[in-house]
């Protein structure tokens, strides 16, 4: 049987050259997207060195001397306004006004708080403090240079880069279009929101989890149905998903039972059909990944937690290589629990701080393999040696949700 690691490499090189659409989007609209391409400054920003505050543009050298009890008197030649050009020069024993983002006149290379001066009748300033070279002044470029990357493809766009993009007069950015996924829920005792379930009945909670993971993780669902226990219904709907959707999930029917037709399934549409069964983790043990008409369609089983767990290890983890996002949301906590040997492979945990420590317990411990843990849980801890498992006041990285 195949290890994770395994799987996700075979996974990779079959669906590697999977064609990605691009879309381009207002900035304040990309926020979370997966940047299609660098985002180069086309200019310096600022545009001209500027003001950091309401004062005086000086040449530093001339306020050396300056103090409470010796003050340097400059002659004064007038005001920059915010917003307009600097038509003046600056020059030995002169100083102009400027306001907090006012254009830095020629000649001038600091600026000094206008608390540090004081205005004389004769049209002079007396300085009472010192300055050096550069002081209250960003210079033009000091924020963004011309060429300069403002944000990498692969990387996800924050409301941070939004201010950065608008600066640099970047207004619209290029990002990967939204994954399309259809989800197929599977088994005749499976009810759907708005019915009430009968004597051996559950609801469909499975493929509303999975929607709210695909929605956080930047996809769109276009397609979810629920189908019962035949065959060549079966077969029907998972062709209507494969030609609407990007990737297909399915909800069940995984194992080798008599009513699990997911391997029959795919293996009846063009393709090449089932090429994992069963990947060497808990849960998700069943795991089935195929290819029908060029896409990929992941059978996941109808565990609880298992098809949450294997849509961040295995589903996810193929999006983000396709778009080269590197992000994962990892913290490191200390392990406040034993359990040795695991039966997980995954295991969903809480996090809580506690003692000036982030600290990582079960989730739901009395069933942490049920659907009231995934609720509880921040994410999950990949315990590799299952024998091994995790012992109370390990350090132990958590996949956070």
């Amino acid at each position: 049987m195949l290890s994770l690691e395994a799987a996700n490499e075979l996974i990779w090189k079959k669906f590697r050259e999977l064609p990605l659409e691009h879309v381009e989007v207002d900035v304040w609209e990309a926020v979370d997207r997966i940047m299609a391409e660098d985002v180069l400054s086309p200019g310096n920003v600022p545009e001209f060195s500027r003001s950091m505050c309401d004062g005086y543009a000086v040449l530093a050298d001339n306020t050396q001397t300056a103090g409470n009890e010796t003050p340097v008197s400059l002659s004064f030649l007038g005001e920059v306004p915010p917003g307009e050009k600097a038509n003046m020069e600056v020059k030995e024993g002169q100083c102009a006004y400027v306001s907090t983002g006012s254009m830095i006149p020629a000649g001038a290379d600091a600026v000094i708080m206008v608390e540090q001066t004081k205005i004389q009748e004769n049209n002079s300033v007396l300085l009472f403090k010192p300055v050096i070279a550069g002081e209250r002044i960003i210079l033009q470029g000091d924020d963004l240079k011309t060429g300069q990357v403002i944000i990498k493809q692969g990387e996800k766009l924050n409301p941070r880069h939004v201010a950065a993009l608008v600066a640099a007069g970047i207004y619209r950015v290029k990002v990967f279009a939204r994954p399309r996924f259809a989800i197929i829920s599977t088994g005749d005792e499976l009810v759907d929101i708005g019915q009430e379930p009968a004597v051996g009945q559950i609801r469909d909670s499975n493929s509303y989890a999975l929607q709210a993971f695909i929605t956080r993780a930047g996809g769109e669902v276009v397609r979810r149905v629920l189908v019962k226990d035949d065959g060549e219904l079966y077969r029907k709907e998972l062709e209507n998903a494969v030609k609407c959707a990007d990737m297909v999930l399915i909800s069940g029917g995984c194992s080798v039972g008599i009513r699990d037709f997911t391997a029959q399934a795919i293996n009846s549409l063009p393709g090449e059909g089932v090429f994992i069964q069963g990947v060497s983790i808990r849960p998700g043990r069943p795991l089935i990944v195929g290819e029908c008409m060029g896409k990929p369609v992941f059978g996941l089983p109808g565990h609880p937690i298992a098809p949450v767990i294997l849509f961040k290890i295995v589903v996810e983890k193929l999006w983000h290589r396709l778009t080269a996002c590197e992000e994962t949301d990892v913290i490191t906590a200390v392990v406040d629990f034993d359990m040795r040997p695991s039966l997980f492979t995954h295991l969903l945990v809480q996090l809580e701080k506690r003692e000036g420590f982030i600290r990582a317990k079960t989730a739901a411990p009395e069933n942490p393999a049920q659907t009231g843990a995934i609720s509880q849980a921040h994410g999950y801890i990949w315990i590799k040696d299952l024998e091994k498992g995790l012992s109370q006041g390990q350090i132990a990285d958590v996949y956070v949700f």
